[in-house]
């Protein structure tokens, strides 16, 4: 059986929220009153008289929305199977869709969610390992796209936040997007040199290669150059065989490291990560699963929130 979706039962709901019930709470959320308003939404939508509606309360929110409750709404189907959830905060009589926290702009929903949120077990054995130590208790995992603004950005914090802690172990995931011209080949020279022993991240990380690529592109346009898909290509290609020497620069076997980086291992390695990313349904940068919690973009104050336990 498809899922229900509950979020279309609740468009009905908020129409319907402010109906009375019979009983009355004078202080926390009226849950009761929520689950009978939903429970009659989803018999109008659903068509089906089995379904049975249960709301649970995961949070009293009552320290920063007093009356309200982070709760989870259970669908359940006529063998008692839980069919569909949703988590809303609610005061039994109105849905509120979020709080922003003023002085942080923070998401108080992403918070909630971020805590309730399932764990999420990632094989990390055929992952490259960019910081702290296998052995760790913590584990994160990055996805990432070397050539992505707020993965540099969440990146930056990272390092920031981990630079005074060693009980963690920092896996990449690659995902170089179709918009970034370098990227796939970052990617090849982050496995290519973790191949032969060094670490690139934060160079590669730290350096804006796309305002390289627009420096030549504006060069040779102020010599009267007329920029098409040829010249662009060829640019890209000019650009990714500067990287590829740098970074050979930085081994000690230059011409081992340039063999490496375009040989077939190194791109396969590269496309089983994608394939990793893809199957998590990952498809932007940055995203990260830390300790198999996922957060999805640059997220500033979920991943200070995740990081903070760690030692």
């Amino acid at each position: 059986m498809k899922r229900i979706v509950i979020l279309l039962v609740l468009l009905a709901v908020f129409a319907g929220c402010n109906s009375k019930t019979d009983g009355s709470q004078t202080s926390g959320a009226d849950l009761k009153a929520i689950e009978k308003i939903v429970q009659k939404q989803l018999d109008v939508n659903s068509g089906d008289k089995g379904l049975k509606v249960q709301v649970v309360e995961l949070t009293n929110l009552k320290d920063i929305l007093p009356g309200y409750a982070y709760a989870e709404i259970r669908v359940y189907d006529n063998k008692s199977k839980v069919i569909d959830t949703q988590r809303v905060i609610t005061d039994g009589k109105y849905i509120v869709k979020d709080v922003i926290n003023a002085e942080t702009l923070s998401s108080i929903q992403d918070d909630l969610e971020f805590d309730y949120a399932a764990v999420e077990v990632i094989d990390t054995d055929n992952l490259t390992l960019a910081g702290g130590k296998k052995d760790a208790k913590n584990v994160i995992v990055e996805i990432t796209d070397f050539q992505c603004t707020y993965c540099k950005k969440a990146h930056l914090l990272l390092k920031e936040e981990l630079k005074n802690k060693s009980d963690y172990a920092l896996y990449i995931v690659h995902l170089p997007l179709d918009m970034h011209p370098n990227a796939q080949l970052m990617a090849q020279v982050f496995e290519a040199g973790a191949k032969m022993g060094f670490n690139f991240k934060n160079n590669l990380l730290e350096t804006d290669y796309i305002k390289v690529l627009e420096s030549k592109m504006k060069n040779l346009q102020n010599n009267g150059t007329q920029l098409n898909q040829e010249v662009l290509s060829s640019l890209v290609n000019e650009v990714n065989e500067q990287i590829i020497n740098e970074y050979a620069s930085k081994t000690d076997n230059p011409e081992k490291f340039k063999e490496l980086v375009n040989s077939d291992e190194i791109k396969d390695k590269v496309e089983q990560s994608k394939k990793l990313a893809a199957s998590l349904k990952i498809s932007g940068t940055p995203a990260f699963y830390i300790n198999g919690k996922a957060i999805s973009g640059y997220n500033e104050g979920l991943l200070l929130k995740a990081l903070k336990n760690i030692k």
